[in-house]
């Protein structure tokens, strides 16, 4: 579980960096880092860069939706949200939140309960563990 927390951080700083390269104003320092050689070779990766930094923006708002909606008990707005979160994400590179919402929108059909717990905890645990690996601080 730890490296996939250390892969999902460097994914976030490594993305962080190269969209914050592409800001107008001075280039932002990075230290100790060797991302030159994840640096995007392509459009798609400056594309899928773009989309990740715009995801980190809006997922407290989707947090809070699947949250109100687990808690309400409301699965079909569960899903629906879930749904709206993986239309996004497909087009990032994000796959430790895209795997843990893939199966929280799978569990949610059916009826087991425990099962949707489960997932539910674990999707909710890996978008937390995203915006705090992004900087996001609870308290805005």
């Amino acid at each position: 579980m730890k490296h996939d927390k250390q892969s999902l951080r460097q994914r976030l700083i490594t993305a962080l960096t190269r969209t914050s390269r592409q800001l107008p104003g001075p280039p932002v320092e990075t230290h100790n880092t060797d991302d030159d050689e994840l640096l995007p070779n392509s459009i798609r990766h400056s594309f899928s860069s773009e989309l990740f930094a715009e995801l980190l923006i809006e997922l407290p708002e989707h947090r809070k939706k699947i949250s109100q909606a687990y808690e309400a008990g409301d699965l079909h707005d569960l899903r629906n949200n879930v749904h709206k979160l993986l239309g996004g994400i497909v087009y990032c590179d994000a796959p430790e939140l895209e795997v843990a919402l893939r199966s929280l929108h799978r569990s949610l059909a059916t009826a087991d309960q425990d099962h949707i717990e489960d997932c539910y905890h674990r999707a909710l645990n890996t978008i937390n563990s995203t915006l705090s690996y992004s900087g996001f601080s609870s308290s805005r």
